[in-house]
């Protein structure tokens, strides 16, 4: 991204925990380790035979009290899981589903952070308002929780809100953005960022017939945690026997078509892995994709073909990410690195 873009995100599954047993039953639920108060994290729901069920935004609004963010098309089969967790484990817990209620706005790019500011008297720099913070502030006069957190893997808020001031919200942050280019971007142009950061989906590069380290999500899960959580004994087997596969990153050589997912990776002749997502990187101009394959074809560098519209493409397994995120490149350059792009 180059200047700055709002997409809508209303549509994600939005929930609210709180009570006594609110962090004992997510320490139950999640790989991950729970967010201290006042920040969020990326984790992971897992079925007693260590596969991935769901990967959630876990945001620690206050003492006990947790805003839970999934997928649009995940409301109700996490929050399912979770509900029945909280029965079966007598936790002393309250859950509000507020999908319906919150609305989400996300605004990504360079020059979010400027456009932003415009609009609150909250100091939105760097070293105040973290990577992964949430914090409750005014944008235009209008309550919002503002996380600092983009799946496009550049500099981002999303920012939950009142369904009803979703418009004016809207409006306000477009006119403020004039100056710098702002415009609307779906979910097309996420994908290819996401890609390029090598971001993972639920439901192309993780579902139940997935666990998470053949995925690369190792981290995202504490098997050294206290907690028993769900899926952490099956894991500690599995990671013990070994991988018979795994996720990785391909660019191909194609002409005018590009990879979505579901298609067949080819290696002398036979088929061996299928891709699980991809599009077209305009970083390197090169379409991009995700790709199971057998663990002895996962190395760098090696060369495999990947099917598209019955014809075979050549493609390379590169080392991600493509593009470093935002807050990685932050960090190299105060410590004088240099970025990948």
């Amino acid at each position: 991204m180059q200047r700055v873009g709002v997409i809508d995100l209303s549509p994600f599954g939005k929930f609210n925990i709180k009570g006594q047993d609110s962090t004992r039953l997510l320490d139950h639920l999640f790989a991950n380790v729970i967010p201290k108060v006042g920040f969020t994290n990326i984790s992971h729901m897992l079925t007693p035979k260590g596969r991935v069920y769901a990967e959630l935004t876990v945001s620690h609004q206050s003492p006990g009290e947790f805003l839970l963010i999934t997928g649009s098309g995940s409301e109700l089969h996490d929050l399912r899981w979770i509900e029945e967790e909280a029965v079966k484990g007598e936790y002393d817990v309250e859950i509000k589903n507020v999908t319906d209620e919150v609305g989400v706005l996300g605004v990504a790019g360079p020059h979010a952070r400027k456009v932003l500011q415009k609009l609150t008297s909250e100091d939105l720099s760097d070293d105040v308002f973290k990577f992964l913070q949430t914090k409750s502030l005014k944008v235009s006069n209008i309550p919002v929780t503002a996380i600092r957190i983009s799946y496009t893997g550049e500099l981002g808020w999303e920012l939950y809100h009142r369904r009803e001031d979703s418009v004016a919200l809207y409006n306000a942050i477009m006119d403020a953005g004039q100056e710098e280019g702002i415009d609307n971007f779906g979910t097309y142009a996420m994908n290819a960022l996401r890609l390029e950061k090598a971001f993972r989906a639920w439901g192309s590069e993780m579902n139940c017939d997935t666990n998470p380290l053949e995925a690369g999500l190792e981290y995202f899960v504490k098997l050294n945690k206290p907690a028993d959580f769900i899926g952490k004994q099956a894991l500690k087997q599995i990671k013990a026997e070994g991988l018979k596969r795994r996720l990785v990153c391909l660019t191909l050589a194609t002409d005018d078509v590009d990879p979505e997912g579901n298609e067949s990776i080819w290696h002398k002749g036979k088929v061996v892995g299928n891709t699980t997502s991809g599009s077209y990187s305009y970083s390197i101009q090169k379409s991009l994709a995700f790709a199971y394959v057998p663990i002895e074809l996962s190395k760098v560098g090696q060369q495999v073909e990947v099917e598209l519209l019955g014809k075979h493409y050549p493609a390379i397994i590169i080392q991600e990410p493509l593009v470093l995120t935002e807050p990685t490149r932050n960090r190299l350059q105060k410590k004088g690195g240099k970025d990948k792009i």
